[in-house]
């Protein structure tokens, strides 16, 4: 199922959007629906959503910087508005699709297919089979501006999210900025005893030297370095490590 939650200031074109995506298609699960987006933006971590049909134009907070206070896109975007002079904008900020009010069934299934068609893109092994030099060699290569550097998995300590780079720091103290979105290393590094503790941080677990309880918790590295445990990671992390 791909779970989606809808962020429309106007309850009936919620409704009218919930009861049209029921028609069309049996893989949209409706988790949440929010007639605010800064709402939204409070639990949207929580929710851990596939897909979120965004409204524009609302009170408080636009869809726009909705998005841009989001610091790591972990889900996909439709937008949905009754004014078409933001469909530049729509394509800038990567949306699936846009779609204007009253939404059309037919397009907006159109919208549903495309969407499919991407989330089945990004599950393709080629990334990780194209750079799989980490399992054969013990390191990873990381695109940076200069090039490509070569890093041994065993001295990273996290990576960071920043935008559309990553930081990475290495046991000697190094901080190297990387061109690569930390979803990629996420999907490279998933087997490889790296774990993604929160939406903007992914931890080498050999390199955890104590956990602290909390909402979502903390982990403090051998470097010193504590970092956070979001709560909707915290389950999952703690099972992993068997506590």
């Amino acid at each position: 199922m791909i779970k989606t939650v809808i962020i429309d200031d106007e309850l009936a074109s919620s409704e009218a959007l919930r009861i049209k995506i029921a028609k069309i298609s049996t893989d949209i699960e409706i988790i949440a629906v929010f007639n605010s987006a800064k709402t939204a933006l409070n639990q949207i971590n929580d929710l851990d959503p596939d897909l979120i049909f965004l409204d524009i134009e609302m009170p408080g907070m636009d869809g726009f910087m909705f998005l841009e206070a989001c610091q790591e896109r972990f889900f996909e975007v439709i937008i949905n508005t009754a004014h078409n002079e933001y469909a530049v904008n729509a394509l800038r900020h990567s949306a699936v699709d846009f779609l204007l009010k009253p939404i059309d069934i037919d397009e907006l299934k159109e919208a549903i297919e495309r969407l499919k068609a991407k989330l089945t893109e990004k599950n393709k092994p080629d990334f990780k089979s194209k750079i799989n030099l980490n399992a054969r060699f013990d390191k990873i290569p990381i695109p940076t501006l200069r090039g490509l550097q070569f890093v041994l998995l065993k001295e990273i300590l996290y990576f960071e999210s920043d935008g559309n780079y990553s930081n990475i720091y290495l046991e000697n103290k190094q901080k190297i900025v990387s061109s690569r979105k930390i979803g990629e290393y996420e999907t490279l590094l998933e087997n490889l005893h790296f774990f993604r503790i929160h939406n903007t941080t992914m931890i080498n677990l050999s390199q955890i030297k104590e956990y602290l309880k909390g909402e979502g918790g903390s982990v403090i590295l051998t470097s010193g370095t504590e970092l956070d445990v979001s709560k909707r990671k915290k389950k999952e992390f703690l099972d992993l490590i068997g506590f």
